[in-house]
């Protein structure tokens, strides 16, 4: 019986499969509640145009991105806790421990041109992000507006950690590529 060795790195459908536990984790776990919420309480029509208006922010220009960067220095996104964020979301460092147990020489960022795509990336995930930070605030001022204030204050809470701490991610992994 011969057993075939393990590859020197993991092919992308066994990085897609490793990186989808977190997303599919941390998806299901913030937009439950706003489906939920969504469906009993928010008209159709607010509903589509909350939507609507939270897509322009796919519109914005990338240098844009640029404008609203928290800060220049890593130093403050440590302080606020972002790394530690970064730990258990995909491509996070507990995915890249995972991944490095069974392929030990798997790096995500072996050269320029991966830090290059890494950046790029950044910017789409930042992007996605600040449309659904958008609809979350929407959908909280709507639930504040119709007095549900549990909903309110539960969707803004969730709008934190579901989006503005990933915004702030994708800012934080710019400044560690382009320093690094």
């Amino acid at each position: 019986m011969t057993s075939t060795p393990t590859p020197a790195l993991p092919s992308p459908a066994v990085l897609a499969i490793y990186n989808a536990v977190p997303s599919v984790f941390w998806s299901v776990l913030h937009l439950g509640p706003l489906t939920v919420f969504c469906y009993q309480y928010l008209a159709r029509p607010w509903l589509y145009g909350i939507l609507g208006v939270s897509l322009l922010a796919y519109a914005l220009p990338r240098a844009w991105f640029r404008h609203w960067q928290l800060s220049s220095r890593r130093t403050i996104y440590r302080r606020m806790g972002v790394p530690l964020i970064g730990q258990f979301t995909q491509y996070g460092s507990l995915v890249n421990k995972l991944i490095r147990r069974r392929y030990p020489q798997y790096r995500r960022a072996r050269n320029r041109q991966t830090v290059a795509g890494l950046v790029s990336s950044s910017y789409h995930m930042e992007r996605f992000h600040v449309a659904a930070l958008l609809f979350f605030l929407l959908c909280s001022l709507a639930a504040g507006a119709q007095g549900r204030w549990g909903w309110a204050v539960g969707l803004a809470t969730l709008n934190i950690s579901y989006n503005l701490y990933p915004i702030w991610l994708q800012q934080y992994l710019r400044l560690r590529a382009v320093s690094d």
